[in-house]
């Protein structure tokens, strides 16, 4: 609208020149011509700003109906949002409704008795209907602890297998005192270190229950591990969480099951037994002699294994009286052995070579010595004794055929033990283990013909023992 009033005001300005055009001579035909030319100028400007008045009018327009466009769009978009926030404001609400309606009905479910699994507050280290279904495994030579549990209608005592394996004698009685004197077959489990001993009991006995074949693990599943410790009924627990499980194995802080092998580890919520406690350490394996302080030490954590017992597992029957004859077997030939070792060190130095360093801290004296009711071992001892002593001299021919009458002495007596020996005819748990002890005496044979000799090492000098390249147990 401006650029309109402008042309307005030139025009007008145009007109009133005319009458002074002519009052100074308008006859001039420059003039008029001039005037002509100005008058076609105005209307060409005219024209010209119409046109843009026009396009600015157009594109205002145009402009003004797209921002009633978004406008209306920018409206609807609102109405809508609005809509969805009021439904999510509905659907909170019936969410927080459902919530409060699901944990009233969760408290009203759970246990108001603290010593029932799944209170908040439970702890089955403080009950005795748990504490008391431990027990403590005595034997001759180690004792450690079990659990019992029941199962398709039988009483169990689960424990580790080289518990049993390693005595050949038990005295078995629960926390309470309750003494188990009534016995059925021992079961191994395949491809494990564990084995259960059926209970023949008739009276009551407190018993744990085990967790569903298919039982998974949450994130943070709190568990509690316990073992007995002592004797007198004293129960050790350790409280934790589990943060899962693979095939053979619940994933556990190590802190929770440090010093509880044989123990059972519960989870809390259904205090149902989710595996038991496993010490790879003291399998009766791989070595001949087991290093003194390993016997009585516990177990390093990183050795110790949750193994679970919420799967399948196949079992392999046999009487326990079976199983400890095998293990006492096993046990004699590897000692027969290791004392085959120690001969291999023989030599004419005074001390006989016996502070001679066979395996680890082991010397031939030490493995002697724990062997001294047998006859070599007993011989070759007082031989030293009475040569240090001086109460017997003898030169160095003597000496030599006195260590040959040993070495001859005690090829026999393996190779009259070797006559007997069948790993075939062993037990599925010590199998193995057997077929492992072949190989030891065989080694054992040819350094002590190697001794014999003197062809095969420098005296004094025991070469490395063999290891199995073979871990038949986990």
């Amino acid at each position: 609208m401006p650029v309109v009033m402008n042309l307005a005001v030139a025009r007008h300005l145009a007109l009133l020149s005319l009458p002074l055009f002519a009052l100074s001579g308008c006859s001039n035909k420059k003039n008029l011509a001039k005037i002509h030319d100005l008058e076609t100028q105005i209307e060409a400007s005219q024209e010209e700003n119409t046109t843009a008045i026009n396009e600015l009018n157009r594109e205002m327009s145009e402009r003004e109906e797209a921002t009633r466009t978004a406008q209306n769009e920018a409206a609807k978009q609102i109405q809508q949002l609005t809509t969805e926030r009021d439904q999510a404001v509905e659907q909170l609400a019936a969410a927080k409704s459902e919530k409060s309606r699901v944990d009233a009905s969760r408290a009203a479910a759970l246990p108001k008795d603290a010593s029932t699994p799944g209170h908040p507050e439970f702890n089955p280290a403080k009950e005795a209907k748990f504490t008391n279904a431990l027990a403590t495994i005595t034997g001759d030579k180690f004792t450690g602890t079990g659990f019992v549990v029941s199962t398709a209608g039988k009483l169990y005592l689960y424990t580790s297998a080289s518990l049993i394996a390693r005595n050949s004698r038990l005295a078995i009685s629960n926390a309470a005192g309750t003494k188990f004197t009534k016995f059925g077959n021992l079961e191994v489990a395949d491809k494990t270190s564990f084995v259960r001993l059926e209970l023949l009991e008739t009276d009551a006995v407190p018993a744990l229950q085990l967790a569903d074949d298919d039982a998974k693990l949450g994130a943070d599943t709190g568990v509690t591990c316990l073992a007995t410790e002592g004797g007198a009924g004293s129960v050790v627990s350790e409280h934790g969480t589990a943060q899962g499980q693979t095939d053979e194995l619940i994933n556990v802080d190590l802190t929770v099951i440090q010093g509880k092998a044989s123990g059972p580890l519960l989870e809390n919520a259904t205090g149902k037994v989710l595996a038991i406690v496993i010490d790879p350490a003291t399998e009766p394996q791989h070595q001949l002699w087991v290093e003194p302080a390993a016997a009585g030490q516990p177990a390093e954590p990183s050795a110790l294994r949750a193994v679970r017992l919420n799967r399948r597992v196949q079992w392999k029957g046999v009487p326990i009286s079976s199983f400890l004859a095998d293990a006492k077997k096993l046990a004699e030939y590897n000692r027969l052995t290791g004392v085959a070792q120690a001969l291999g060190a023989l030599n004419t130095s005074p001390g006989l070579g016996l502070t001679t360093t066979i395996a680890g801290s082991r010397t031939a004296l030490s493995i002697l010595t724990d062997a001294k009711d047998l006859p070599l071992a007993t011989e070759v001892i007082t031989l030293r004794d009475d040569m240090a002593s001086k109460r017997l001299r003898l030169g160095e021919a003597d000496l030599k055929k006195r260590f040959n009458n040993i070495i001859s002495s005690a090829m026999t007596q393996m190779q009259r033990g070797d006559a007997e020996f069948v790993p075939a005819k062993f037990n599925a748990y010590h199998r193995p283990y057997a077929e492992d002890a072949l190989k030891w005496r065989k080694e054992a044979q040819r350094r002590l013909q190697s001794a014999g000799s003197g062809s095969d090492s420098e005296p004094g000098v025991t070469p490395a023992p063999v290891t199995p390249t073979r871990n038949p147990r986990r």
